[in-house]
């Protein structure tokens, strides 16, 4: 009896000295959301997995094969004054603190303000609106230094503000203008302290019907919260790669006998493939589909078949989020 437990206390200790010290796994990295409802989700179906905030975090943990996680501070309602002296910013101050303690690295801090400071401006005459927007243009950039203060040297994506009714920005104080003189403060304000500036309102532009619930709501839907996402995404800038395509099927050089053809690419980006075209002779024709759970894309092309003539040029053309493109072509012999 005693000799076995002396084995047993032997295999422990050889497979506790197999183990290294220091192998424990990494802590996730953090990806911050503050500000008000567009930082929150507020419209999306499911705010922990379809907002912007979180589209970006599972993103950056593929791109950068670490585990990423999605702490978010903001608050709907919440004004750029609120932000500043009613408790947001200290929470801000201190979740930072607890993910340093931790060991845990922020990705990136996703910043939404200004909508509801506008918002104010309904009831307001000419005179309240200049001095409400002075307010907002000085809160918003002290907003920025005390995010900026409490982050370090981390990627701020400054949301802009969309106009709905996509109106004349150029025409003196009707909405639109009153929207783009916001946007013009959320610009510099962000640009004082080197932070990356998301627009919003060039991106919605002629997309609204389709990306916000307006005019019942003004809040994104699912796709509005995933184009801001791929925004944001571009913004950032670390994905550079363009993807790297090989086309399986055809193999160059072989015969179009018949009227159909599966088309099919082995396509890989670390940052996520956004669309995949497929080309004959400079001309796009069509898309590619994804397979589930692999990096292979499939169509099915109408060949010009039985038609003779020259040489044809198929191109897959790969685009990843960031907006690199990756290209491979192969030349098909006609009857």
């Amino acid at each position: 009896m005693l000799s076995g437990i002396r084995r047993l206390v032997l295999v422990g200790m050889v497979i506790l000295a197999a183990v290294p010290f220091g192998s424990a796994a990494a802590p996730p990295s953090a990806c911050l959301a503050v500000g008000d409802s567009l930082a929150a989700g507020v419209g999306s179906t499911l705010p922990r997995e379809r907002s912007a905030a979180a589209l970006l975090c599972e993103w950056a943990s593929t791109y950068w094969g670490e585990k990423s996680e999605l702490v978010s501070l903001a608050v709907p309602g919440e004004r750029t004054e609120s932000f500043l002296r009613g408790g947001q910013a200290e929470r801000l101050r201190q979740t930072v603190a607890r993910l340093r303690a931790e060991g845990r690295a922020i990705r990136f801090v996703l910043i939404s303000l200004g909508g509801n400071d506008l918002l104010q401006l309904r009831a307001a005459d000419e005179v309240e609106r200049e001095e409400q927007l002075a307010a907002f243009e000085a809160n918003y950039a002290e907003a920025m230094r005390v995010i900026r203060s409490a982050v370090g040297d981390v990627p701020l994506l400054a949301l802009t503000l969309y106009d709905p009714t996509e109106g004349d920005a150029r025409a003196p104080r009707s909405d639109s203008w009153w929207i783009a003189q916001f946007d013009r403060a959320i610009r510099a304000g962000a640009e004082s302290v080197g932070a990356l500036v998301v627009d919003l309102d060039k991106e919605f532009r002629g997309r609204t019907g389709e990306w916000t619930w307006w005019p019942v709501d003004i809040h994104p839907t699912n796709a509005g919260y995933a184009a801001i996402a791929r925004a944001a995404w571009r913004a950032l800038a670390w994905d550079r790669q363009a993807p790297q395509v090989v086309i399986e099927r055809p193999e160059a050089g072989s015969r179009v006998e018949r009227r159909f053809l599966t088309v099919r690419a082995r396509i890989s980006d670390l940052g996520g493939i956004e669309r995949v075209g497929l080309w004959v002779d400079g001309q796009e024709i069509g898309t590619l589909d994804p397979l589930p759970g692999a990096d292979e894309w499939i169509t099915l092309w109408e060949t010009p078949w039985p038609l003779p003539g020259p040489p044809l040029r198929l191109e897959v053309r790969a685009v990843d989020r960031a907006g690199n493109e990756g290209r491979a072509a192969v030349e098909l012999v006609r009857p």
